[in-house]
């Protein structure tokens, strides 16, 4: 009972690990990866003690390590593209000058 708790536990995990390794948020991935390896260690020693076959903990394992190659891979080899800063600095100081005068507009009425 604990052993397939673990399984379904580890190959979710590990799917779900292996999905957000190869999207933009691989960072992500990590916690799944955590959880598909203990599942696998535990499935490892309960299996290890009814002495039965291991064939599933290999399938965890190897989407765990798939997982992980991808993600330590896009988190060395990922570069973030500045574009155009002149653009962005220059909407910026116009948002300024815009908040300034609609401030400037406002009316308080000081009889409060």
């Amino acid at each position: 009972m604990i052993k397939k708790l673990f399984i379904i536990l580890g190959f979710i995990a590990a799917i779900l690990a292996v999905i957000l390794a190869v999207t933009p948020l691989s960072n992500l991935a990590i916690a799944p990866i955590i959880v598909a390896f203990i599942s696998g260690l535990v499935i490892l020693l309960v299996s290890k003690k009814e002495k039965t076959k291991t064939k599933t903990i290999q399938y965890i394992f190897l989407m765990v390590i798939i997982a992980l190659f991808l993600t330590i891979y896009k988190g060395i080899y990922a570069t973030s593209e500045i574009g155009n800063t002149e653009q962005l600095e220059q909407r910026d100081e116009e948002n300024l000058e815009d908040s300034k005068e609609i401030l400037e507009d406002i009316e308080f009425d000081e009889d409060l």
